[in-house]
């Protein structure tokens, strides 16, 4: 995937979630970063959103919301090593 589609992807991925939880992602484009840094293989993009969304309901949160790119890369290596 080229950088803007993969870009693209984890953005609407991301979209999901705050539709989902009703939350604003307050450093969005910086996850994003985060994301496609590590990979621009669509799978992997998917995969480590859906442990974001994970993540997200586990911590119950509300309202705007930084995730912290601790948690954002701590994710995708996991995942980037399978």
């Amino acid at each position: 995937m080229i950088p803007e589609q993969a870009k693209d992807r984890a953005k609407a991925l991301l979209n999901v979630i705050e539709t989902m939880y009703e939350i604003q992602i307050t450093n969005l484009e910086e996850v994003i970063e985060a994301i496609i840094e590590k990979t621009r293989d669509e799978q992997e993009i998917l995969t480590i959103c859906t442990s974001l969304n994970s993540w997200v309901a586990m911590n119950v949160l509300v309202g705007e919301v930084e995730i912290p790119l601790e948690v954002v890369n701590e994710l995708a290596g996991k995942i980037m090593e399978l």
